[in-house]
């Protein structure tokens, strides 16, 4: 599907999707007057989401946002990974789109287009980084019910495998678990 990915260019994409991510989030936390906090006790929840949401909203507190399995990940580092959760759980807010599959494939897709609007489009590594992160776990959770535990090697399957095949050696993966 995809020639070898070298360990630079990964360094670089991983990068260039922590710069994107956290500019992205940046904007958003200007934008509501908060921004996020990584913490054990995130919402898990639309509807504790949007009660989180609501509290930062009056207060300005911190939207506090899942720290689990951020080791690792597409990003260059767990904090660019908090900030895209940031991203992720104020698109689910202010797009009114609850967790279920058919809404988070609708905001796995609508944060894709805003990467493409971004300048990395589907040629890209960052592109397909994105993409197994973003649709590729939106569908694996959907079939399921389970979270990627190691991101990173989920999405470098995703893109040497196809996305169906990086999806099976996850399920195998958890299987062996």
């Amino acid at each position: 599907m995809h020639k070898n990915i070298s360990s630079a260019e990964l360094a670089t994409a991983q990068k260039n999707l922590s710069t994107y991510v956290t500019l992205e989030a940046s904007h958003i936390a200007s934008r509501v007057g908060f921004a996020w906090e990584p913490t054990e006790g995130a919402p898990s929840t639309y509807k504790s989401l949007k009660s989180a949401y609501e509290t930062s909203m009056r207060t300005k507190a911190p939207l506090p946002v899942s720290n689990e399995n951020s080791n690792r990940v597409i990003f260059a580092s767990p904090e660019g990974n908090f900030a895209y959760r940031y991203v992720h759980d104020m698109g689910h807010v202010e797009m009114g789109l609850a967790f279920n599959p058919v809404d988070e494939f609708e905001l796995a897709r609508r944060l894709m287009c805003r990467l493409e609007r971004s300048g990395y489009g589907p040629d890209t590594l960052e592109w397909k980084l994105y993409q197994a992160d973003a649709i590729g776990q939106a569908i694996h959770y959907a079939l399921t019910k389970r979270y990627v535990g190691d991101q990173l090697q989920f999405a470098l399957d995703c893109i040497m495998h196809g996305l169906e095949c990086g999806i099976f050696l996850e399920v195998e993966r958890q299987r062996g678990n």
